[in-house]
């Protein structure tokens, strides 16, 4: 059997964690062995993605240099999507277009988040099938909790 090598290019900064200087200028290559090994942990308030390096798990850091980011998107009002840190912190001027803590509405009933959907900035909606959506007047369009979940 031949043996394959996974090869990614980190943009933006985005690297592995480690003791060396960030470079913020140049994409940067990684190559894996055999196998690759990501783990994703979409939570509900930061997320974070680690990978194997040396046999030990490491957090890859994100633009910012952080080994976690806040699960949070938001539109502009050109359109544009921010994700993270810029998204959360240009949440007090623009909170119907900024969705955070979406996973508590993945996979229910309108009927079931009467609580939860007050405690948000944006507004929740009902769609034709009673399932619950994310309306974004930023750009005239309405998100499952799972589309905007999976733009982190």
């Amino acid at each position: 059997m031949a043996s394959s090598t996974a090869q990614f290019h980190l943009l933006g900064g985005i690297g592995l964690a480690s003791s060396r200087k960030p470079n913020h200028h140049s994409p940067r290559t990684v190559f894996f062995g055999q196998r690759l090994v990501v783990g994703i942990d979409l939570g509900t308030t930061n997320s974070a993605v680690a990978a194997m390096e040396g046999g030990k798990p490491t957090i890859v850091t994100n633009a910012e240099g952080q080994r976690t980011t806040p699960s949070v998107v938001a539109y502009t009002k050109t359109g544009d999507r921010l994700v993270g840190q810029i998204a959360k912190r240009q949440a007090v001027v623009n909170p119907e277009n900024t969705f955070f803590s979406v996973k508590r509405f993945i996979g229910r009933k309108m009927s079931e988040v009467d609580e939860e959907s007050k405690q948000v900035s944006y507004k929740v909606v009902r769609d034709d099938n009673g399932n619950v959506k994310l309306d974004c007047p930023a750009i005239g369009k309405q998100f499952a909790a799972e589309e905007i979940s999976a733009q982190v």
